[in-house]
């Protein structure tokens, strides 16, 4: 069953009640009322789901997806719901199947640092459901969500049991050691905050539109955010930010960005004093 809603939309946390239209799904608990500035089409049987993109889980042999489809649970989250804590005992993988999840973990002093942002497709907590192990990081929805929710105890046998699948929780987690280890060398080797900013918008990029250098992309983060990101803070990001509109290398209007020359911003990476000349 699919569910289409462009208005107020009521959760709960638990399983309560989901009201829309007169009718009613288990969803969950504490109730919190949200304005929807879009469609979420609530699509819960795998088989049918014409989100299914080209991910590690979703393109499953048909057999193996509907054992799969078996054993999820399907849940929708506000924006702000965490779904796991860094710390916290792993009871359950949540494969995102539409929004997106912010992955962060917190250091001793209390500075957060933003590890990842998990996209449709993509099995949060895997590696700690593999290992036994606490949640290396903490999960929180950023924008509202569509998740499939699998014990770990059942996660674990599913993966024994379908030798595809468990090949494609390989990929997925060797995917997270790439991503990894190409910020552990964007933050380590750039030597000024605005190259580490330059490299984290050159690599939102690669999703943009634009042609001759011209690219054009949706920033929904918040200058805080983007500090967590590259392991600096708010105001070091807002100034960097005001120099890169005083040379010409973006235009940042709401949600809007726009990088003027991918070239020349990747210049700032080589500068010591995170400036550009003209190429």
């Amino acid at each position: 069953m699919a569910l289409a809603f462009t208005q107020n939309v009521e959760f709960f946390n638990g399983l309560n009640n989901f009201t829309h239209c007169g009718r009613s799904r288990k969803l969950g608990g504490r109730k919190i009322i949200m304005k929807v500035d879009q469609d979420l089409c609530i699509q819960d049987k795998c088989q049918d789901c014409d989100l299914r993109e080209d991910s590690y889980f979703c393109k499953l042999p048909p057999p193996v997806l509907d054992t799969f489809a078996s054993i999820k649970i399907t849940k929708v989250y506000p924006k702000g719901t965490k779904l796991f804590d860094e710390g916290e005992a792993s009871n359950g993988v949540y494969m995102l199947c539409q929004g997106r999840v912010k992955l962060s973990t917190c250091s001793q002093d209390g500075k957060i640092v933003i590890l990842g942002i998990a996209e449709p497709g993509d099995m949060i907590g895997l590696s700690a459901a593999l290992d036994g192990e606490p949640y290396e990081v903490t999960a929180e929805v950023i924008e509202l969500s569509q998740v499939n929710y699998i014990k770990t105890c059942e996660m674990v046998k599913f993966l024994s049991d379908n030798p595809q699948a468990c090949l494609n929780a390989a990929r997925q987690l060797s995917r997270n050691y790439q991503t990894a280890y190409r910020q552990i060398c964007s933050l380590g080797m750039a030597e000024s905050v605005a190259g580490k900013l330059a490299k984290l918008f050159l690599a939102w990029s690669g999703n943009g539109t634009g042609v001759n250098g011209r690219v054009q992309i949706k920033n929904f983060f918040t200058h805080e955010e983007i500090a967590e990101m590259i392991g600096t803070s708010r105001e070091t990001v807002t100034r960097a930010l005001k120099s890169f509109r005083e040379q010409e290398l973006i235009s940042l209007k709401g949600s809007d960005l726009v990088i003027h020359d991918r070239q020349r911003l990747k210049s700032v990476i080589r500068s010591k004093h995170g400036s550009v000349t003209d190429m």
